[in-house]
């Protein structure tokens, strides 16, 4: 019977060669843009109890670095958006 591989630390992870990993300033949640089949994912994750927040993918990598950018800035924001 094979043995599961250990499980590796997330928060060492590097991104693929074209990838990339971003973190808010309070360092609370992780935005990773990677290579997944044949487009672009932007996933954003929280540090705390490693949980998936959201998933989208993109057919462009400047597309999908564009969201990442959107969602670091998200979630670095003091104030709650207008309107709220």
């Amino acid at each position: 019977m094979a043995m599961a591989a250990p499980r590796r630390n997330d928060r060492a992870r590097r991104p693929a060669p074209s990838g990339m990993v971003l973190r808010n300033e309070a360092g609370t949640h992780e935005v990773e843009v990677s290579r997944a089949l044949s487009q672009w994912a932007v996933t954003v994750t929280s540090l705390a109890d490693n949980r998936m927040i959201c998933q989208d993918f993109f057919s462009r990598r400047w597309e999908a670095v564009a969201r990442a950018e959107d969602f670091v800035r998200l979630l670095n924001r003091k104030e709650p958006p207008p309107g709220w």
